[in-house]
This record gives C-alpha cells, structure tokens and sequence, in this order.
C-alpha cells in the first residue's frame, strides 16, 4: 500500500477525450512535459490516426472510445477538447466516474448547462475548471497584480480583441450550429473573460451586434460593449473573416496597460507596456508554455487540495454574459 507522502508525489495520471487539434498540439505535450502529470491515455474513434498524432507520447494507451478512457481505473483526471455542444454531456458523465475534468473553454453552450456541470461537480466532489490557459501566463498574472495594486489607477476602459480568417476552412466545426459554434463562442470568450478578471465582477448590462452571413449558420463576427456601472466599460470583438490579430489595452485614470498578445503569445519573449504620467514601462516575460502551466496548477489542486485559481462561479458568470451579448444581438441562442 502506498503511503500519503508517496501518493501526494505521485504525477497525476491524466487521460483526454478526442484527437482535437488543441489537445493533440498544446494541451497533451503540457501534460507529457509536465513536472507533476501523466498522459496515460487517449480516446478517439479513429485509433490508428490517433496513434500517429501522439506519437510524442509512446507509452500512451489508446482506446477506441471515449468511455472507456473516463472509466480507466488507473485514469484521475480528463481533459475534454470536445466541440462546444458536447462538453455538458461528457463533462458530467466523466465527474460522476469520480474524475476530475478540466475542459475546453467555454464550459458550457447556456449558463444553464454550466450550473448542471458546477452541480455535478459538488455532487461528486471531483474538481471542474475551464480551460483559459492565458490566465496562468506570468504577463497576465502581473498584469491583474498591477490592476489591483492601483498602478493604474480606477480601471474605467477595457478594449479586447481577438480573431483569425477562417475562410480557408468552410468545414471546420466552429462554423457548425449543431457544435455550438460561433467567433464569440470560440475566441470572444477570451475578451469577455479578461474584462471579468480585471474589473472582478460580471457586466450589469451589455449592448452587441454579430453578423451572420447569408449561407453561414453561426455568426462571424461580434461586437460588443459591456458596462460595468459606474462610467466602466469593456469593448470587444471577436470575427472568424479579420485576419489574425490579438490585442487588449486596460485604461485606467492615471495610465493604461497595453497587452500586444494577451491570449496565445507561443512560446516566444513577450512585452506588457505601462503607460503612466510622463513614464513608459516596457515589462518583458520569457518565454513560458502557459498550457503547461495550467496543467501542472490543476494537477496540484488535486494532489494538495489547492483552491481552483478559476472559480465556476467565474465561469458561469462568463457564460451569463455570452448570452446577454447573443440576445441583444438578437441572435438565437442556443441554435436549435
């Protein structure tokens, strides 16, 4: 029998759901590369490309379901890269295996989904958190340290923007109703999480337009402005048809914060500049794999009973204001 001092040593035995592009390129070699995780095993439909894509994995064992991966014996926690309409379903069906998940963002396609999840996940006593990897990247880290120690001064104006040209891709699943797809669902999410982390509380009221073009089934591109009270404001847009471009600026009343690459910098030295009265700060970052990060900070949460550094109560307030942003839109949601 293993002692509590060698089971709380003892790497995490993870197993992941699906041979989705972000799983098999960033999320699966952070935990194969982490200090305190093991990929143990994979399900997918197609076993034999699966094989061939985590290769960088030898020993991984590859299941031919996705069952079969939540009810290993040997299996603590799933990471779930599922398309947007099938995280509630396995999400829930891997936390009453007594496993714990950490899934793709967003949680969920409603709120309401989101707190059957934040249910389940009490009932069972498994750890749930969404997967917003730039939240354990050491800029944006300081950059909520500068915020809140007042660097800057009342923050009053969050602009936030995220999109890529999807156009080369008509079959791809974020342009699918049925996946729960959409530019908001898949990178305005990051812009809308931003804005909650840096002001600490979900927008009171939001204003927004998506378009949708005649022969799509999700919309393209969403604008919107989040008020906060009290004169404070969030400005976002999310678009699959702009090209690829990420930038955030936090105003503040005595200066501002510029994040050139808030949300998917790569493993490359990246910049956060501080513009103050008279004084340019230039705060450089080496180079971190944030993916890595953020497993290995799940994996001690279970190991030592750490708390979550991203609440559900964060995230369901997430999900409540993207579907503010839909019905102001006027944009159904879900699409039926």
């Amino acid at each position: 029998m293993q002692s509590n001092e060698t089971v709380l040593h003892a790497p995490v035995r993870w197993g992941v759901l699906s041979a989705a592009n972000i799983g098999v390129k960033r999320v699966a070699p952070a935990i194969h590369s982490s200090s305190n995780g093991r990929l143990v095993a994979v399900g997918s439909r197609n076993p034999i490309r699966a094989r061939e894509l985590f290769a960088f994995a030898p020993d991984v064992h590859i299941y031919e379901d996705y069952d079969s991966v939540i009810n290993d014996p040997e299996i603590e926690a799933i990471y779930i890269p599922l398309p947007n309409s099938l995280h509630a379903e396995w999400t829930i069906k891997t936390l009453k295996a007594g496993k714990h998940v950490l899934c793709e963002k967003p949680l969920a396609v409603t709120a309401e989904q989101g707190l059957i999840m934040a249910q389940a996940a009490r009932d069972t006593g498994m750890l749930l958190m969404e997967a917003f990897m730039y939240r354990f990247h050491p800029q944006t880290v300081w950059v909520l340290e500068q915020v809140a120690a007042g660097r800057i001064g009342e923050v009053k104006l969050i602009r936030a923007s995220f999109s890529f040209n999807i156009g080369s891709r008509p079959h791809d699943i974020r342009l699918q109703a049925a996946l729960a797809g959409g530019s908001l669902m898949d990178v305005g999410c990051y812009p809308i999480n931003l804005c909650r982390a840096v002001y600490g509380y979900a927008p009171v009221a939001v204003g927004a337009r998506v378009y949708t073009p005649a022969e799509g089934e999700v919309e393209r591109y969403a604008s919107t402005v989040l008020d906060f009270d009290e004169g404070c404001f969030g400005l976002i847009d999310s678009s699959f048809e702009l090209p690829t471009r990420q930038v955030a600026e936090i105003i503040g009343e005595n200066g501002m914060i510029t994040i050139p690459l808030p949300f998917t910098p790569g493993h490359i030295e990246t910049m956060v500049i501080l513009a103050l009265e008279g004084q340019t700060i230039q705060q450089r970052f080496a180079p971190v794999d944030q993916y890595r990060l953020e497993v290995e900070h799940f994996a001690n949460c279970i190991r030592f009973g750490h708390q979550l550094y991203l609440s559900l109560e964060e995230t369901i307030e997430n999900l409540v204001t993207i579907e503010a942003i839909y019905q102001s839109a006027s944009y159904p949601w879900p699409i039926k």
